[in-house]
């Protein structure tokens, strides 16, 4: 079962490949998987608290309520015992407008994109509610928690495990400097290679520079690019 969703999360991706043009007018748009769709909330939340609040600050209880508020309502599901977050609409409208300026699109945008457009058969179309296990990480939590159970927990096994860690967070690393090789507005990616290794760039640095950026109407990456430059100039 888990095998069969897997094949169809990947003619999904392969749809919106071989359609971009459908989805957007350029062809540097990257899709946002769940990672960075929760990094692009986090960042617009701290963004609407500065101009309600005049801080930066977002608290991890608030964004996990505002994500999960935030899947229902994109996937068309029930959120009626949920409480809708303060400001939620200039939260939404500024989530939608980070990717939208990083030249990205979310899972499931694409998703119901690719059905609306009938561009997927019966048989490769993803329910709502699939979509937001997967999201969430619901199913990846089942298939390890099988894992788990017919393992033993070892030193080797643990030592296994933290090695499985790190790979991931490497190969992270590396599809974030690939992102921005490919699409030089994904600031999302930006924001990993700046912070892996520490750089010690909080998110309010990382907001200014952002917000620097937008005034300039360029990416964050460009408009580094740029005053890297220029300072270079300056030395000469």
């Amino acid at each position: 079962m888990m095998i069969a969703f897997k094949q169809k999360m990947l003619n999904l991706l392969k749809c919106f490949r071989k359609q971009w043009p459908l989805f957007s007018n350029s062809e540097r748009t990257t899709v946002c998987g769940a990672d960075c769709m929760l990094m692009a909330l986090q960042l617009s939340m701290a963004e609407v608290n500065k101009q309600h609040h005049g801080d930066f600050t977002v608290s991890l209880s608030d964004v996990l309520e505002t994500w999960k508020y935030l899947l229902h309502d994109k996937l068309g599901l029930s959120y009626e015992n949920m409480k809708e977050p303060e400001n939620y609409a200039d939260l939404k409208k500024a989530y939608h407008a980070f990717l939208t300026r990083s030249n990205m699109l979310d899972l499931i945008d694409v998703c119901q994109k690719c059905h609306g457009l009938g561009l997927l058969s019966e048989d490769e179309s993803i329910a709502p509610v699939q979509l937001l296990e997967f999201i969430s990480g619901v199913t990846n939590e089942q298939e390890n928690t099988r894992s788990v159970l017919s393992t033993p927990s070892t030193p080797v096994n643990r030592q296994g495990q933290e090695n499985v860690k790190v790979t991931i967070l490497a190969k992270k690393c590396v599809c974030s400097y690939l992102s921005v090789l490919v699409n030089s507005k994904d600031d999302l990616a930006l924001a990993h290679i700046l912070n892996v290794p520490d750089r010690g760039l909080g998110r309010e640095a990382f907001t200014n520079l952002k917000h620097a950026s937008q005034k300039k109407e360029m990416s964050i990456f460009l408009n580094l690019e740029e005053e890297a430059v220029h300072l270079h100039y300056l030395t000469l």
